[in-house]
């Protein structure tokens, strides 16, 4: 993945990750230990919260689909090296921001809630949940 080519953006806009989807991935071991390196990589990284979970939903039965989905954030991640969380001096102002994907899971239809917490210009805090 060195030498791959870097990504713009985490995900294809509107690409939904189906259960059964293609062929069976060869290594398990390998996307369990990729995606499990990227869920301690979301506490500093939130832009790619919502893509490490939607790939983790699938850590028992991987298709090589999924996996192409992991390799597309680890993409991402070489081109947005310098981000991360950062504080700095500002007013403060407490801004909420929220969504939510009713029925936007194909899979189970269950939906998707996203809520990020700024003081000022500061992440503070940040959640998503499928219920």
């Amino acid at each position: 993945m060195i030498d791959s080519k870097a990504y713009d953006t985490p995900c294809l806009p509107y690409n939904k990750l189906l259960t059964d989807d293609g062929e069976p991935h060869s290594n398990r071991t390998l996307y369990r230990s990729v995606v499990d390196a990227l869920q301690y990589l979301t506490f500093t990284r939130p832009d790619i919260a919502f893509y490490v979970h939607q790939v983790c939903q699938f850590m028992q039965k991987p298709m090589v689909s999924h996996f192409t989905a992991v390799k597309r954030i680890l993409r991402y991640l070489k081109s947005t090296t310098d981000f991360g969380i950062s504080y700095s001096k500002g007013d403060l102002t407490l801004h909420v921001f929220s969504d939510a994907d009713w029925a936007g899971d194909p899979n189970d239809r269950r939906f998707t809630i996203g809520l990020a917490v700024f003081l000022g210009n500061n992440l503070i805090s940040w959640s998503s949940k499928k219920q």
